[in-house]
This record gives structure tokens, C-alpha cells and sequence, in this order.
């Protein structure tokens, strides 16, 4: 096999590996990226009725304070982040724990799945993600769950997966770039279930974009 045939071959080989793959089960990924089993909300045992009643009762004191100091932003995917710190402050108030979670490390890291590492009376583990969608467009084929694998993944233990989502109104504010943001309706989702398809990314870094090889141009200003 000559140069050419061999490029052939991976080129042919690569284009058959980046063929879309979708469909796959939430709890499938899960498994496969932290070798951690998703525990899926059984609506009939008493202990994940409560903890779904305790959710209840947070997320409405959450909209009732974001309603009362709306998130002041101008551009909504800063406006996801801001939530979370609403909801990590209702929960303990409905006698759930709240906090941020680690990787099987024991490191933490302020983006990335999942936000909130919550705990139950009977110190069952929950993971919440919050996001927040514009209102209007909860049936739209628009992506808005991202789960992408790290070093420092934070899902290191056995346990639940909820989504909040709450759907916001943007109202301009006058003389500037920023929107007040108000929740008018919310969902909240088990994510056991939940199928996901695969979105293949290249990246590369500046050590390789600054190479003499690459570079047309360059110069000071």
C-alpha cells in the first residue's frame, strides 16, 4: 500500500467513524463516560415522591425571588449561570442540601455538567442541571443540552439526574444592552431516559497554531 492509498483508506476510515450517531440513552452515557449508574426517579417509591414534592416547593421560591429581583443581563446563555445560584439558595429552606460537585478526584470547577450536587434526608444524591430557554420555544428542535467528556468530570457517584429549566421573558431596559430576565413557566425533567446524539468536535491549541509552518502572517500593532 502506497502514501496515497493509505490517506484513502483513513480518509475513508474517518468519515465512517464521524457519521452521526444518535439516540443514545442518557443513563448509557453516563455509564460509559464515569462508569456511574443513573438512578431513574421512581414515581411510585415514597422517599423520590418527597424529594420531587421538596423540588416543587423550590423551584416555586426560586421564580417567586427572580421575580422579585430579576437577572439583569445582555445576553441570555450569561442568564443560565445566574439561576443556579437562585436555586442553590431555595433548596436548603425545603430541608434539601445543596452544593457544587466534584470529579472522583475531588476537583471542582465552576462550568461544565453537572451544577448542583443535592442531597436528600436520607442523603440520597441527586444531580440538578439548570438551564433556562426562551418562553415560547420549550417545543422547538433548538439545542439546549450539552454533555461534553473531561478529565475532571464532575459525575463520581451513583445518583439521580434532573434538568430545571425555566422558560424566560426578556424585557429590554431603556438606554442599554441589557435585558431584565423573568421566569413565566418551568420544567423539570428526568434525565434517565432522555436520548442524546453524538456532536463529534476538532480542536487544536496555540502551541500548534503558532507554528512557522502554519502561520501566513504576523506582526505587532
Amino acid at each position: 500500500m502506497d502514501d496515497k492509498e493509505r490517506l484513502r483508506v483513513l480518509e475513508a476510515a474517518l468519515a465512517q467513524m464521524l457519521k452521526p450517531v444518535k439516540g443514545i440513552p442518557f443513563s448509557v452515557i453516563i455509564k460509559a463516560l464515569a462508569e456511574r449508574q443513573v438512578v431513574q426517579i421512581n414515581k411510585a417509591d415514597p422517599a423520590d415522591i418527597d424529594l420531587v414534592k421538596r423540588l416543587e416547593q423550590a423551584i416555586r421560591l426560586c421564580g417567586a425571588d427572580l421575580k422579585a429581583k430579576p437577572i439583569k443581563r445582555p445576553r441570555p446563555n450569561e442568564v443560565g449561570n445566574d439561576v443556579e445560584g437562585y436555586v442553590m439558595r431555595a433548596l436548603p429552606h425545603v430541608g434539601l442540601t445543596a452544593a457544587r460537585p466534584t470529579s472522583s478526584a475531588g476537583l471542582g470547577k465552576s462550568t461544565g455538567y453537572p451544577d448542583i450536587l443535592i442531597r436528600d434526608s436520607h442523603n440520597r444524591a441527586t444531580y440538578l442541571e439548570c438551564k433556562i430557554f426562551a418562553q415560547g420555544t420549550a417545543g422547538t428542535t433548538m439545542r439546549s443540552f450539552y454533555l461534553s467528556p473531561s478529565e475532571s468530570f464532575k459525575v463520581s457517584i451513583d445518583a439521580r439526574h434532573l434538568l430545571l429549566a425555566f422558560g424566560m421573558s426578556a424585557l429590554p431596559v431603556a438606554g442599554s444592552r441589557d435585558s431584565l430576565y423573568i421566569p413565566e413557566s418551568y420544567k423539570l425533567v428526568d434525565l434517565h431516559d432522555l436520548l442524546c446524539d453524538v456532536k463529534y468536535v476538532f480542536n487544536s491549541d496555540n502551541r500548534r497554531l503558532d507554528t512557522s509552518s502554519t502561520t501566513l502572517l504576523e506582526g505587532k500593532l
